[in-house]
């Protein structure tokens, strides 16, 4: 979290204790700081070439079939894209790259 907007947090609190600033007011800065927290720890979705996914598949022991299970796809998709004939769409390239940063595992409930 930046420096600003910890230092807005902190104004709003004291303000809160003043009984300037409502606490619904305070919550609503607490998320929008925590949001923002968030959205700088997601990593950037990086593209994958059809070589890098079957790459991927293979470093982990998947199947086509078992791949697409995990991404909720057709296993038809999941060839398409090894033969670099489609491209997978932004949700599935986020979970392509969760699978190379974390593993199969992250997958399981």
């Amino acid at each position: 979290m930046s420096t600003k907007l910890n230092n807005m947090l902190a104004h709003a609190r004291e303000l809160q204790a003043l009984g300037v600033m409502s606490d619904a007011d305070v919550t609503e800065i607490e998320n929008l700081v925590t949001a923002r927290a968030m959205a700088e720890r997601i990593a950037q979705v990086k593209a994958m070439s059809g070589e890098e996914i079957k790459a991927l598949r293979v470093r982990f022991g998947l199947s086509q079939t078992l791949l697409a299970h995990m991404l909720g796809m057709s296993k038809e998709s999941v060839s398409k894209w090894e033969r670099n004939e489609i491209k997978p769409s932004g949700p599935a390239l986020r979970i392509l790259n969760t699978l190379a940063a974390k593993g199969p595992e992250v997958f399981a409930l």
